[in-house]
């Protein structure tokens, strides 16, 4: 039998070059997702998006969630804590440079932060990870203060390596609400195999094989880390609009640039 931490490596944050045997036949492991931010030419231009939106709406205390080594440009006057799920070895192994991991914060669940204490929340190109993104939405509200601001910069799946793989759709987001993710991840997986490492290789599966790591990876899904969702900015709108109703909130600014979508939600004040 094939070990699986080997043979799902390329699944993980980091590249690897190493093939290994599927047990039944001949494979070559699936390609890793480059970050989505690496797009020649216009890292300047979203540098400088990034750089309006943190000036014009963030102010007082807040966290970024999965910054790593590319945090989100804030203003010099306000403080904030980064952290990640990941730890330092993982961190320093995608970003290909020292990575200080801080604290331990989960994106999904935002688990042992208060409710109502931050003036804002930034999550960039980290909500497509997780497995139930509108869980994600609804805890980072609970988190902030009545007027916070949580930031979202998603991927545009039209420009970056997901383009060819069908987009998650609102039905597909409400049911990982439902059960965490836990029904659909398997499909991730399937996609992932299907759409994203043809794109990236020109190296196509068997359906044998796609079916073989599929069940595996969603077996060992916190070890292999893949965009478990995809959308367009009309899609990623649809999500907002359902998680308006779990958690009220306006959207205050949504901008689109190179091949991500920056929205700026404000939580609205319950009476």
């Amino acid at each position: 039998m094939t070990n699986l931490v080997s043979f799902f490596r390329r699944f993980r944050r980091q590249p690897a070059s190493e093939r290994e045997p599927e047990p039944r036949s001949e494979n070559r492991s699936p390609a890793p997702c480059p970050p989505s931010t690496d797009v020649p030419g216009d890292v300047a231009e979203i540098l400088r998006v990034r750089t309006e939106i943190g000036a014009a709406f963030l102010t007082g205390r807040g966290i970024e969630v999965g910054a790593g080594a590319r945090p989100f440009p804030v203003p010099a006057s306000v403080r904030v804590n980064y952290g990640d799920i990941r730890d330092k070895a993982a961190l320093e192994s995608y970003f290909k440079t020292r990575v200080e991991p801080g604290a331990h914060f989960d994106a999904q669940t935002f688990a042992g932060i208060d409710d109502n204490s931050l003036d804002f929340v930034i999550s960039a190109h980290v909500i497509e990870h997780l497995r139930d993104p509108l869980g994600s939405i609804v805890n980072a509200m609970r988190t902030l203060k009545p007027g916070g601001v949580h930031i979202l910069v998603v991927p545009d799946m039209r420009y970056t390596f997901d383009q060819n793989r069908p987009e998650t759709s609102l039905e597909h987001v409400v049911a990982d609400f439902a059960d965490g993710g836990a029904g659909t991840c398997r499909l991730a997986y399937e996609e992932h195999l299907r759409f994203v490492h043809p794109y990236l290789t020109g190296e196509t599966h068997s359906e044998l094989q796609i079916d073989w790591q599929a069940s595996e990876g969603a077996k060992r899904w916190q070890d292999f880390d893949i965009h478990f969702h995809a959308w367009t900015r009309a899609g990623f709108e649809s999500v907002l609009d359902a998680a308006q109703k779990l958690a009220p909130f306006s959207i205050e600014a949504a901008v689109s640039v190179a091949n991500e979508n920056i929205f700026v939600l404000k939580k609205i004040p319950q009476a």
